[in-house]
């Protein structure tokens, strides 16, 4: 398996998804790890992950490293992100194992691992490539958001990306994507012969509990809560919409306070803690005691691919949701019953005073959210669907053999 990051600890969505999505594969197979790192890998994550696996291969790429080599990417007519995860020590374990033990198969996370794939002796091996979100649509929406240089560059990497998704297509085995909305998306904007399937994240029901004990508390102020990494761009123009457009709409009716809570906050995500009862938390060890404070969750993000992490642990805390419609895309939950979806700042803030004006109607939303969540959102009936899809491309490729 090649993941694009270290993928423990499990503290943001994409290490969330390739976390479990090892936990899982582990369970039946020997899997080996290679992924890169822009961080330092403590000896004791890494002692983790080698529980799990037979073998971790770790390529760092230094902090001006990746920036050198994302320009060397774009000269050389690849995406930006190939060159933002490249790493030559990778590059050489990689070859260097397969010659030794050859790879039976390949699971790539992510369209920016893929150039792995490409590495001598490895063409032909089977693989499954999942891609998560369609990044090329993420990049064209953030271009269109854009201006300035900022633009060009997104519009050069929407370019990069869909070539590199329409190459992932042409040559993978089987593509998965985070629900079926993102593979009909992929499957209309990229096509290819490598079918697309929708196979959405889950949620570890035993780490996120229902905290009941909330709905005794005394307080008139109805605490609100977003978690997310606060240097991720659709999480932080998300919040400042909300900050700037919602929050007042609520204030004017209901004493309320909200925590940002998550690493990596941005200046601008910091200025907002100097609104009248916005606190800016940043990074934490466990979200867990922040859900489980508050009396509601928002993820009010106005660009999203695939399934919000954030939204299904707020769900499985048993906290009720209030989120727009681009945060519930591939949650198959009902609006008014599991959580609330809201359109525009009115909608949002309506919703968030309706609940907060109403702790009975907090607790039976919250009720009902947990209870979804643990019956149709555990990580391994959600990552079944893989055992299938490498079994296919193994045995397409024992056919084309014989």
């Amino acid at each position: 398996m090649l993941t694009q990051r270290f993928p423990y600890p499990p503290d943001r969505g994409d290490r969330i998804r390739s976390y479990n999505l090892i936990r899982f594969l582990a369970e039946h197979f020997e899997v080996t790890l290679g992924c890169t790192t822009h961080e330092p890998v403590s000896t004791e994550n890494l002692s983790h992950l080698r529980e799990l696996v037979s073998d971790v291969m770790v390529g760092p790429v230094g902090k001006w490293e990746k920036y050198r080599r994302a320009a060397l990417s774009v000269t050389a007519g690849s995406s930006i992100t190939e060159g933002y995860f490249h790493s030559p020590s990778l590059v050489k374990s990689v070859r260097d194992l397969h010659a030794r033990e050859p790879f039976e198969a390949l699971l790539v996370f992510c369209s920016s691992m893929f150039q792995y794939r490409r590495l001598a002796g490895l063409q032909n091996v089977p693989a499954v490539v999942d891609l998560v979100d369609v990044d090329s649509q993420k990049w064209k929406q953030l271009s269109a958001d854009s201006t300035g240089l900022m633009r060009l560059i997104y519009r050069l990497e929407t370019n990069r990306t869909h070539r590199l998704e329409k190459s992932i297509a042409s040559s993978a085995d089987s593509i998965a994507l985070t629900s079926s909305q993102e593979a009909s998306l992929f499957s209309a904007s990229v096509g290819g012969i490598a079918p697309a399937v929708g196979i959405s994240n889950g949620v570890d029901t035993s780490y996120f509990r229902n905290n009941v004990s909330r709905y005794a508390r005394k307080s008139l102020t109805v605490e609100l809560v977003f978690t997310g990494v606060m240097d991720y761009a659709p999480n932080v123009e998300g919040m400042r919409w909300f900050c700037r457009e919602v929050w007042p709409l609520i204030t004017t009716t209901l004493s309320a306070k909200l925590k940002i809570v998550g690493r990596h906050p941005t200046r601008s995500v910091l200025e907002l803690g100097s609104i009248d009862g916005v606190e800016v938390v940043g990074e934490v060890s466990d979200v867990r005691p922040y859900l489980d404070a508050a009396d509601m969750a928002i993820s009010p993000l106005l660009l999203a691919r695939g399934i919000q992490n954030k939204v299904l642990e707020a769900m499985a805390s048993g906290l009720p949701a209030v989120v727009t419609p681009q945060s519930a895309e591939g949650i198959e939950a009902e609006s008014g019953v599991h959580f609330a979806i809201a359109s525009d700042a009115i909608e949002f803030a309506d919703a968030v005073v309706l609940l907060g004006k109403s702790m009975e109607m907090r607790r039976e939303m919250g009720a009902a959210a947990r209870k979804l969540v643990a019956q149709k959102y555990s990580w391994h009936a959600r990552l079944e669907k893989f055992l299938e899809l490498i079994d296919q491309a193994c045995s397409k490729q024992c056919q084309q053999r014989t």
